[in-house]
């Protein structure tokens, strides 16, 4: 017989006993303790943790709310210059009647005049949105429950273009029935802006830099990587370039032109690069003296120069221009300034028909319907012949005279939605004339 030995029980001595067992073994009091304190702890910290829970919930929970926008500035039949990108949609959809937009749509509009869109936030905040913009719609939320402490929430990303923000005071609308405070934060490639309420704000974006323009209120700017934040208030603004700390404070109001104080030398070469060309034009008498340009030193100054000789009362124009190209629509103010001189003019007064004169400021721009017009101002020293000289000023020979010509949006019969070109000339026969410091001003 074979005996199976591995089966076998072992025998109660050889029995091995779990510590935890001994410990316990005979003493039920311990563990029912421990479960009586395990218990009581457990109901301590769900009583702190469910009101604790409950009042973040009710603190922190929001809804997500709509913006309305509207294609503005159509001006032909079957337009569709404003769009939106809708997630996990193929194609964008095309904006005309207003239409509502929620977060996470990105608004695009192209590079014509009349690709502009304007957007009403939920509280009544707007934005209007210029020509080649992208602007992305991040977070648009209202606090759920009337208890809670937190603001209404807007967050938009704009990664291009120009955008004007109005943010209206504080005060209970339908919009916001509980009348609370609004966070409105802008994002762009360079900094994060804070647009308080009560304040109107532009925001223009390019590839290299961001700019914020604060025309009402006050805004908090801080750089994407938290380096740097300032306080831009009323008439200031402030800009940060591509791979550059956030600059110091400016004003406003900034200058159109370039090199307006002619710190770069102008020497009429077709090849050279600069803001300013030169040009003539000989008119249609035959005459073939041209004028000459140049850039002067007149004591405490650097000038531009227009002179011409030797013309035997033949007339012909000698100026620079600079091609700007500029919307304007979205500005105030806008204004033309400069210190002007004349030496010498053998013409009088704005010769037969009140348009030559040996120094004249002008300006090419378009209105809201893309016609063209010119704004025309011309300076002269003398009106022996009692010529015409309308849109001019008579000024004393040889002597610096500073002019403004107080806001065009404002004064010009045709309001100027875009600057095409400005141009410093003279017309006329003989002439000698200087200009210094001009400046187109925009705020």
């Amino acid at each position: 017989m074979k005996l199976d030995l591995e089966s076998r029980p072992l025998p109660n001595a050889a029995r091995v006993i779990p510590p935890q067992a001994i410990v316990w073994q005979g003493k039920p009091e311990r563990a029912a303790w421990l479960v009586l304190f395990g218990a009581f702890f457990v109901c301590i910290a769900l009583s702190a943790l469910v009101p604790t829970l409950g009042y973040q919930f009710v603190r922190f929970s929001a809804d997500t709310q709509t913006a309305s926008l509207q294609a503005i500035g159509v001006t032909k039949e079957g337009d569709t210059p404003v769009r939106v990108n809708v997630p996990n949609a193929t194609l964008p959809i095309a904006i005309k009647e207003p239409a509502p937009v929620s977060e996470n749509y990105t608004i695009v509009t192209d590079k014509t005049d009349s690709s502009r869109g304007f957007l009403t936030f939920f509280d009544y905040s707007t934005a209007t949105i210029l020509p080649n913009t992208r602007l992305t719609l991040l977070e648009m939320r209202r606090p759920r429950f009337g208890w809670s402490d937190q603001p209404n929430l807007v967050t938009v990303e704009q990664a291009i273009g120009t955008v004007r923000y109005t943010i209206p005071p504080t005060w209970k609308h339908e919009g916001n029935p509980d009348g609370r405070p609004l966070q409105f934060l802008v994002r762009t490639p360079n900094f994060d802006a804070w647009l308080n309420p009560g304040g109107s704000y532009l925001v223009n974006v390019t590839d290299a830099s961001s700019e914020i323009v604060v025309r009402e209120g006050n805004a908090i700017v801080q750089s994407r990587d938290g380096s740097r934040q300032r306080s831009v208030g009323l008439s200031q603004r402030i800009v940060a370039q591509s791979g550059a700390p956030l600059g110091d404070l400016l004003p406003a109001a900034k200058d159109l032109l370039q090199n307006g104080a002619f710190t770069q030398t102008i020497t009429c070469d077709p090849n050279e690069i600069g803001p300013w060309r030169c040009y003539s034009d000989q008119g249609g008498d035959g005459g073939n003296v041209n004028g000459s340009i140049g850039i002067v030193n007149a004591g405490d100054r650097r000038a531009v120069q227009i002179k011409r000789v030797g013309s035997k009362q033949n007339s012909a124009i000698t100026g620079i221009r600079q091609i700007l190209d500029r919307d304007v629509s979205d500005f105030r103010t806008l204004n033309l300034s400069a210190d002007v001189r004349v030496d010498n003019q053998d013409l009088s007064g704005g010769g037969y028909q009140s348009t030559e004169y040996p120094l004249i400021l002008h300006l090419t721009y378009k209105d809201v319907n893309g016609d063209q017009h010119e704004y025309f101002h011309g300076f002269y020293a003398q009106n022996d012949a009692n010529n015409p000289h309308e849109n001019a000023d008579l000024i004393p020979r040889a002597q610096w005279i500073p002019f403004d010509s107080s806001n065009l949006l404002a004064s010009l019969p045709f309001k100027p939605f875009r600057i095409v070109s400005a141009e410093i000339y003279a017309s006329g026969w003989d002439y000698e004339s200087y200009v210094s410091n001009v400046r187109l001003t925009a705020e």
